[in-house]
C-alpha cells in the first residue's frame, strides 16, 4: 500500500514536473534592478582527450613506464579538474600517490607540479604535439600557479 503526503491511502505524491517561473526572491531582485545573471555555459578550461593522450603517449616522467595523464592539484576543489593544459605523465602507482599528497608540503607539491607540467609541454613541443589552442589554454592556467611558485619561492 503506498501513502500520500496526508498519510492516506492512495496514490504516491507526484512532483509537479513542469518548469515553474521565477522565485519571489528573483523577481524582487529584478525589480529592484539587482538580479544577478548566472553565467551558464562552456567553463573557460581546455578539455582535450587527444592532449591527455598525448601526454600519456609520453610514458611515466619518473619510472618510464606506461602513463596516465595526471592533472595538476593547484587550485581546485575536490573532484575538479584543472585545464587539461596543466597535464603530466605519470604511471598509474605515482599518479595515486601524487593526487594524495605523496608525504610533501604543500609548496613542495606545487613546485613539483610545475616541474612537471614544464617537462611535459617542452616534450610535447619537440614532438609538434603541442598545439596553439594548447599553448593559448597553458598561457591563462599557468599565471595562478606562476604567482605561489614564484611568489613564495622568492619569499623563502
Amino acid at each position: 500500500m503506498t501513502f500520500n503526503s496526508t498519510l492516506k491511502p492512495g496514490k504516491p505524491l507526484q512532483r509537479n514536473r513542469e518548469k515553474k517561473g521565477k522565485g519571489l526572491a528573483q523577481r524582487i531582485a529584478e525589480s529592484l534592478g539587482r538580479a544577478i545573471k548566472h553565467a551558464r555555459g562552456e567553463s573557460g578550461l581546455l578539455r582535450s582527450e587527444a592532449h591527455r593522450r598525448n601526454v600519456a603517449a609520453l610514458g611515466c616522467l619518473i619510472t618510464g613506464r606506461p602513463a596516465q595523464a595526471c592533472h595538476a592539484n593547484f587550485g581546485k576543489g575536490m573532484g575538479l579538474k584543472v585545464c587539461d593544459s596543466l597535464c603530466f605523465p605519470l604511471c598509474p602507482e605515482l599518479h595515486r600517490e601524487h593526487d594524495q599528497g605523496g608525504g610533501m608540503t604543500r609548496l613542495e607539491r606545487i613546485k613539483r607540479e610545475w616541474e612537471y607540467v614544464d617537462r611535459t609541454r617542452a616534450l610535447l613541443i619537440r614532438r609538434n604535439q603541442w598545439p596553439a589552442e594548447v599553448e593559448a589554454a597553458y598561457q591563462i592556467a599557468i599565471v595562478p600557479l606562476a604567482r605561489v611558485v614564484h611568489g613564495e619561492a622568492a619569499h623563502a
